[in-house]
């Protein structure tokens, strides 16, 4: 029975059928903050059983306190390096004549899921970091 993950629309392999749902729910996390604390509903289609992941709808904090902004390593550390894996999964769906094959990456769908998430999820966090260092230095 594979098990599927299926969030914002998006369905995601089992990163390891060894991980509970938490644990898997949590690994995704890394690519969607957001599902730090999500709600999981489990549903069976045939033999896949689907796991879907929701965001909680709550309120922030309190009142705002203002805070001395992070120093520039810390706000730079925030965005951790990693070797995106959808410029090896391009590379591996080129055909020798440089055009796509279509066939391997209908198959690898799920795969190619995972990284496009992947790096959304890392130019976010990027675009955050940059964002945090404009406002350094307009302070």
């Amino acid at each position: 029975m594979p098990r599927l993950f299926v969030y914002d629309g998006r369905t995601f392999p089992d990163p390891d059928p060894g991980l509970s749902v938490e644990d898997a729910r949590r690994q995704l996390a890394d690519y969607f903050p957001e599902l730090a604390n999500a709600d999981t509903r489990e549903e069976r289609r045939g033999e896949d059983t689907i796991y879907t992941f929701s965001r909680r709808i709550g309120t922030k904090g309190g009142g705002r306190r203002r805070r001395r902004p992070p120093d520039i390593p810390t706000i730079l550390r925030s965005v951790p390096p990693r070797e995106l894996r959808v410029f090896e999964l391009a590379s591996e769906l080129l055909l020798p004549d440089g055009t796509l094959d279509v066939d391997e990456a209908a198959r690898r769908q799920p795969e190619i899921a995972l990284a496009e998430a992947e790096a959304e999820a890392y130019a976010h966090a990027t675009q955050r970091v940059v964002g945090r260092l404009q406002q350094v230095g307009r302070t």
